[in-house]
C-alpha cells in the first residue's frame, strides 16, 4: 500500500554514525538507554546477545540488525569469547571512514553503527524491538546496502551540507526498515504500523497523516475509506489499539512538535497547519498530549539544540 502521508513521519531530527574496526578477542556491552541502533556488519563476523533473543545471533558481512527498544545488548567476536567488556563503548574502536578494511584478515570485524534517540522518530515506539535483515531479504538488503554506502561516502567527505545529507539518508533507512517490517508483523499487532496492513484502516491512517489540517470527522473518514462509521471505529480501535479521534490528535501534536522545534512560525500558524483554528484550543490539546505548553516546549527544545 502507498501511504505517502505516513512515511512523511519518517523524520530524523538527530542521529550519529560511526565506523568501527575490532580485533579479536573483543566484547562490548551496550547498556540500557534511550537510544535506538542500526548495525551493519561490513566485514568479518560477530555475535549479538540480547534479552530479545533466545540464543546468540551470529552475524556475518552484509548482515543488518536493528535494536530500537533501548534494551541492553552485548557484542563479541565469537561465542567462545567471554561476555566481559574489553572496551567500554564502540567509539573507542572508531576508525576514520577513509581507512578501508585491511584485506579481511582473520579476527577483524568492521561495522557501521547508526544511533538516534528513541524520541527522535515516531516509528520507533511501534517498531519491533529487534529485527535482523538477512541477505536473503534481497530487496530490503540491497536497498539498505546502497544507502549504507552513501552514508560511508558522506562520512569520508567534508563537504557542505554533510549534516543535512546524513539526516536524509537516515530517514531513507527508517522508511526501508518499516517497509521490511510491515509484512512480517505478528497477526493481531495493535498499533498503527500494523493497521497499515488493513486496506481500509491503512487508507485512513494515510489520510490523517497526509491531510493533518483537514477538519476530519469520524463520519467523514469512514466515508473516505468506504465503510460505515460503526465498522470503521470498531476496526480502527481493534487494529491500532486506540480510537481514530485519539490517534488523529496524537498525529497532529507530533507534527506540531516538529514544527515548534524546526521553525519560528507563530503558534497560531502552527495550530492552523494541524487543524486548529483557535490557538487556545490548540494549546489545550498540545498540553494534554505532550504534558507541556507549546511555547515552553519550543523554548526547551531550542535550548537543548544549542
Amino acid at each position: 500500500m502507498d501511504s505517502p502521508g505516513v512515511f512523511e513521519s519518517a523524520r530524523i531530527t538527530r542521529s550519529t554514525a560511526l565506523e568501527v574496526e575490532l580485533r579479536a578477542p573483543w566484547c562490548c556491552v551496550v547498556p540500557r538507554g534511550a537510544d535506538s541502533y542500526l548495525y551493519v556488519v561490513r566485514s568479518g563476523e560477530c555475535v549479538l546477545e540480547s534479552e530479545d533473543l533466545d540464543e546468540p545471533l551470529v552475524l556475518r558481512a552484509g548482515d543488518i540488525v536493528t535494536l530500537v527498544a533501548g534494551q541492553s545488548h552485548t557484542w563479541r567476536d565469537s561465542i567462545q569469547t567471554p561476555a566481559y567488556p574489553t572496551l567500554d563503548n564502540f567509539a573507542r574502536a572508531a576508525v576514520k571512514p577513509e581507512v578501508r578494511p585491511r584485506g579481511g584478515g582473520a579476527g577483524r570485524t568492521r561495522m557501521l553503527i547508526m544511533s538516534s534517540p528513541r524520541d527522535a522518530n515516531p516509528f520507533v515506539p511501534v517498531y519491533p524491538a529487534l529485527v535482523a535483515i538477512p541477505r536473503t531479504a534481497r530487496e530490503s538488503h540491497a536497498f539498505l546496502q546502497r544507502v549504507v554506502r552513501l552514508i560511508e561516502m558522506e562520512l569520508a567527505a567534508d563537504r557542505p551540507g554533510k549534516e543535512s545529507v546524513m539526516r536524509r539518508l537516515a530517514e531513507l533507512v527508517v522508511i526501508e526498515l518499516v517497509r521490511f517490517a510491515l509484512p512480517r508483523l505478528p497477526r493481531g499487532s495493535r498499533n498503527w504500523l500494523g493497521g497499515l496492513n488493513d486496506p481500509h484502516i491503512g487508507r485512513a491512517i494515510a489520510l490523517m497523516h497526509g491531510q493533518v489540517d483537514r477538519n476530519w470527522t469520524l463520519s467523514g473518514l469512514s466515508r473516505a475509506v468506504g465503510t460505515s462509521r460503526a465498522v470503521f471505529v470498531e476496526r480502527f480501535t481493534r487494529l491500532v489499539g486506540e480510537p481514530p479521534n485519539r490517534y488523529l490528535r496524537r498525529v497532529r501534536m507530533q507534527r506540531a512538535a516538529t514544527q515548534l522545534e524546526e521553525n519560528d512560525e507563530p503558534i497560531i500558524k502552527i495550530a492552523d497547519a494541524v487543524g486548529y483554528q483557535s490557538e487556545s484550543a490548540f494549546n489545550k490539546a498540545f498540553s494534554k498530549e505532550m504534558g507541556i505548553a507549546p511555547a515552553r516546549y519550543r523554548r526547551l527544545h531550542r535550548r537543548q539544540a544549542e
